[in-house]
């Protein structure tokens, strides 16, 4: 069980090793004040999860102590994406801060399921959902980092149709919001 947590853990880590040549990419940016404050941070947080990343990495599977250590790790990965998500995103970054924001509740969510599925008794279907709910936290927040290129991804918005004379107005409004990608929640016990 602790094993294949690991495994699933190696895999999206992977994903953000590849994302940390973001800090080189915003360092081509103008020497706007903000710009510098949110690169500052966000290097601070690619970091941080490098850190994080390399802890995970030096976990043995065989310890006593594997799921302890791993839960403290994603607590401190929790942690990091809720700093990230709370910096305040310089103009010209459409969506990145909703993204951030829905990356670090994703975070939040998969912490908890995880704590759930390991603290205790092991409970397979919260670690589906912990392990989905951190999926989408990474999704998002390779959606950031496509953001910051000045690439936006379109199947993250959707748009209303502003011809009025074939639609009807709803009253509902649907731009910029991210699309659910399948993050779920546990089966009640």
């Amino acid at each position: 069980m602790k094993k294949t947590l690991l495994k699933k853990m190696h895999k999206v880590k992977v994903k953000f090793l590849l994302l940390a040549i973001f800090p080189l990419i915003l360092t081509g940016c103008g020497k706007n004040e903000d710009l510098e404050n949110y690169k500052a941070n966000m290097n601070q947080f690619f970091e941080n999860i490098r850190i994080i990343d390399s802890s995970i990495n030096a976990i043995d599977p065989d310890s006593e102590t594997s799921t302890a250590e791993l839960l403290a790790l994603l607590d401190s990965m929790d942690t990091s994406f809720a700093q990230m998500a709370a910096l305040e995103v310089p103009d010209g970054f459409p969506g990145v801060d909703e993204l951030a924001d829905d990356a670090s509740a994703y975070m939040s969510e998969a912490v908890s399921y995880y704590h759930q599925a390991y603290d205790g008794e092991y409970d397979a279907a919260f670690e589906e959902v912990a392990y989905r709910n951190y999926e989408q936290a990474n999704i998002r927040f390779q959606y950031i980092v496509s953001i910051i290129h000045g690439n936006i991804p379109e199947e993250i918005f959707t748009y209303e149709d502003t011809d009025t004379e074939d639609t009807e107005d709803t009253g509902e409004e649907d731009m910029g919001e991210p699309k659910d990608e399948g993050a779920e929640q546990p089966p009640e016990p």
